[in-house]
């Protein structure tokens, strides 16, 4: 906000008191710059709603009905007669007259007021700079900011309003931003930039002003980090690769001859469209059961050919000609033994606990083989080793000590052409398990995206091109539209071959992720699950012990309530693979909305869940059966490797509350709320409404606590 000098006049014709709902709720005296108080939350919400609304008045009867909805008509409107009443003998008495009413109507005086969410709204799109830089400042944060009163109406109208404002602040700064770029003021349009990343974290062509910009004020070495900290960033929240104009701006860094080259191209080219053989990318959850190592491990590695040298690995298939309507699409991998750096010698004498857990995690994956690496090898070569062993595949991992820890630096090659596909840096800080999860998130996208394009060029019209396509899809964009491009890929695959179970367990695993995402909203997605059983049923004629089948049967009877014999097949599929902790958690899950909470929580306690998703479900377990304390520690899991996730944020807080710790689940719960899909009280009341009457009890006193946190001030 532009400020004035305290002693300058105001002009006649400027209102004397400033309305600010970009953030906290500020009521501003103009003329000595001072605060108005309006300690009534509903109040505060009343000058919300009226400043959002059409000449800035509404129907009095609308208002009592929103703002008490929970009380009878007449005494919604003996409480707005009171509230008006109260704002008007409490108010500094120039202050008063902000408010008018009558009998029918509630309104706000705009010659007295100016509000910072009309002079934004209205904000043109051809005003010069000076206006666009003070229409940005006027947004402070989310619209109305801290300001829900507990009315599910009231609380849904203001998250959209949110939405609707957020989105025209992100409209106005990229007009800002670029028109500074015309105009070469490069560090105001880094900093605008940079205020726009913070508005919306993952909007892609916001970064790729950020990096441009970086790349003229600072240099390329500094534009790359910001590009591989965004990179990372998709990955940790959203799980998908940069979108192909970032890559493109990526190249053209790597380019650069000098860190202050070319900078003009960076600025022109930062939003330009490159069209590839994969679908572009667009956010979907981190989590996608059908990417997760949970396979049943035993899948046959290829024959090792010790001591031969070939010249090429030929593509697509390198897999023995067994089942190939099974197995043609895998792709063979080989790991090569760590290498570790000077004074690693505590992680090198763990280094096979760290080279087993990560072949498990890339073996249970299906659509992957694994190629053993004989240790009489001596080449460490990685396309050397990969040509030797006819794998397509090479990864390629050294350990070394930083200022943070030891941390791995994991490369993934193509030995059929010798191309570095990806190299990214790993910290070896957390623990094996973990360490090969988050190498698995890493390896297998970069496959199935490398895959795909290969292969498609290759062979564009060939079933392991369309199911490795359909793979791809399923990395870049997941069940984010009613239709994903990964369902035609694989309805062309079965049209084929009707038995070919990748694309069975595909469609299968694509439909129960569309009826769960639309379960939550109110959408009806019978016929769904219809399809995937039938999907599920044909797949398991070919492959009766497959755990990954029996998974799914289980997530489909949870997904209709189903709490029995959801658990009796995650107890098959734990007997078919014992080592999947995902499946483990589901198990466990069932059992606490069956009403055997304690039960529940002693084996979810048994495990080590490491995905966001088993996180909360872990949480959530502890939580109902009484242990926040342990609700808290997986709920911070959950809050770190999927921040964006506002369901996390809102049972934290309940966790947080429980333990006395209100500031804390306040704050956890105003998160909850400024996230995009904010996570309303409504939604957690009506989680598992067919669960058992002790699961729905326990809910229901996580809903109220949710709602006080909501409600806390620190003053009280």
């Amino acid at each position: 906000m532009h400020s004035r000098n305290d002693t300058d006049p105001l002009p006649s014709q400027t209102p004397p008191f400033e309305l600010r709902l970009f953030g906290p709720f500020e009521l501003v005296d103009r003329q000595s710059g001072e605060l108005i108080p309006v300690p009534a939350q509903k109040m505060r919400a009343l000058f919300a709603y009226l400043a959002a609304a059409p000449r800035s008045t509404e129907a009095r009867r609308r208002l009592a009905g929103l703002l008490w909805a929970s009380s009878g008509e007449n005494q919604a409107r003996q409480s707005m007669r009171q509230l008006l009443s109260n704002f008007r003998r409490g108010a500094v008495a120039h202050a008063a007259a902000i408010v008018t009413f009558d009998e029918a109507s509630v309104g706000l005086d705009s010659t007295l007021i100016a509000i910072d969410r009309t002079a934004l709204m209205a904000a043109r799109a051809d005003a010069d700079v000076s206006g666009l830089m003070h229409a940005a400042d006027l947004y402070r944060n989310d619209f109305a900011f801290g300001l829900e009163i507990g009315e599910t109406d009231f609380d849904a109208w203001l998250q959209a309003e949110r939405i609707r404002g957020r989105e025209a602040a992100i409209a106005l700064f990229d007009r800002l931003v670029r028109a500074l770029i015309d105009l070469g003021r490069h560090d105001e349009a880094l900093r605008r930039a940079n205020r726009l990343a913070e508005i919306d974290p993952l909007r892609e062509e916001t970064h790729r002003l950020v990096i441009s910009q970086e790349a003229i004020v600072s240099g390329r070495a500094s534009a790359m980090q910001r590009y591989e900290a965004f990179r990372l960033l998709l990955r940790d929240e959203v799980g998908v690769r940069p979108e192909p104009a970032t890559l493109q701006l990526l190249d053209e860094l790597r380019q650069q001859q000098r860190p202050d080259a070319a900078s003009a191209p960076l600025a022109a080219t930062a939003t330009d469209a490159v069209e590839i053989a994969a679908p572009p990318a667009s956010p979907r959850p981190a989590t996608n059961r059908w990417q997760r190592p949970a396979l049943a491990a035993g899948l046959a590695a290829m024959l090792l050919l010790g001591g031969v040298t070939v010249d090429e690995v030929r593509r697509p298939s390198a897999a023995p000609a067994t089942d190939v309507a099974d197995i043609a699409e895998q792709a063979s991998v080989v790991l090569l033994p760590f290498e570790y750096g000077a004074n690693l010698d505590d992680l090198r004498m763990q280094s096979g606990a760290y080279e087993i857990e990560v072949k498990r995690g890339l073996a249970h994956n299906h659509r992957l083989s694994i190629v053993e690496f004989p240790r009489s090898l001596a080449s460490r070569d990685p396309i050397r080793v990969g040509r030797t062993l006819h794998a397509l595949y090479v990864v390629k991992t050294s350990v070394t000590e930083t200022v943070g820890g030891a941390a791995a630096d994991v490369s993934l090659f193509d030995a059929a052409t010798g191309a570095n596909v990806f190299t990214t840096t790993m910290p070896m800080t957390s623990g094996t398990g973990n360490f090969a999860q988050e190498m698995y998130r890493f390896v297998y996208p970069e496959i199935a995206i490398h895959q795909s394009a290969t292969l498609s060029t290759d062979q564009p019209d060939s079933t392991p091109a369309m199911l490795w396509r359909a793979a791809a899809a399923e990395v870049k964009t997941g069940v984010t539209t009613d239709d994903p491009p990964e369902f035609a890929l694989y309805e062309a695959v079965l049209a084929r071959d009707p038995d070919q179970r990748d694309a069975l367990l595909g469609l299968a695993n694509g439909l129960m992720l569309r009826a769960a995402r639309d379960q939550s909203k109110g959408v009806n997605r019978t016929e769904d699950l219809r399809r995937a059983r039938e999907y599920l049923d044909q797949a398991k004629k070919k492959s009766p012990n497959l755990a990954e089948i029996t998974y799914l049967e289980g997530m489909q009877e949870k997904l209709q309530a189903r709490f029995v014999e959801a658990g009796a097949y995650f107890e098959v599929a734990l007997q078919q693979d014992p080592t999947d902790a995902t499946t483990a958690a589901e198990a466990a899950h069932v059992k606490m909305f069956l009403g055997r909470l304690e039960e529940a929580y002693r084996q979810m306690e048994t495990i080590d869940v490491d995905a966001a998703d088993a996180a909360f479900i872990a949480g959530e377990t502890a939580l109902v059966a009484g242990h926040p304390d342990r609700a808290v520690v997986h709920f911070d899991s959950a809050v770190v490797r999927n921040p964006e996730i506002s369901r996390n944020h809102a049972w934290r807080a309940v966790a947080l509350w429980r333990l006395g710790r209100k500031a804390e689940a306040r704050e956890a719960a105003v998160k909850s709320q400024t996230i995009p899909a904010p996570y309303l009280p409504y939604w957690m009341s009506t989680r598992s409404k067919l669960a058992d009457k002790r699961y729905r009890d326990a809910r229901d006193a996580c809903v109220e606590d949710f709602k006080q946190a909501l409600a806390y001030s620190v003053t009280n």
